[in-house]
């Protein structure tokens, strides 16, 4: 009977190891990588756009697609954490968990921004 009430979660889940395009999922560093390689683009772009309605659309539109790649890319390096040592992962990722919830507001904000200015 105490056997029964110990049920083991399983936990093995077995997660497709192609894209839906036929590509390779990156593993934990890469996705670290890529994530941070995104936010410099992000950073060195976002000046670039204008100030007119159009210009402002496709900041909102760029802003939006951007933080949603690296929501992405941190579920999927979360996902395959396993690949890196302990230590090694905290450190290459801590300061991706620390922007997680800033992009989730950039998203809100700039969908905002682009319902306010589409409309």
């Amino acid at each position: 009977m105490l056997q029964e009430i110990r049920m083991k979660f399983n936990s093995n889940i077995n997660l497709p190891q192609k894209s839906v395009f036929g590509f390779e999922i990156l593993s934990s560093l890469q996705s670290s990588i890529s994530c941070y390689f995104l936010l410099v683009i992000g950073r060195f772009l976002n000046p670039l756009f204008g100030f007119e309605q159009i210009q402002i659309i496709t900041g909102s539109l760029f802003n939006i697609v951007l933080n949603i790649s690296i929501i992405i890319l941190t579920i999927n390096l979360i996902i395959k954490r396993k690949q890196l040592p302990k230590i090694q992962f905290i450190f290459l990722n801590s300061l991706l968990f620390i922007y997680l919830p800033i992009a989730f507001y950039f998203i809100f904000n700039y969908a905002k921004i682009l319902m306010f200015v589409w409309f």
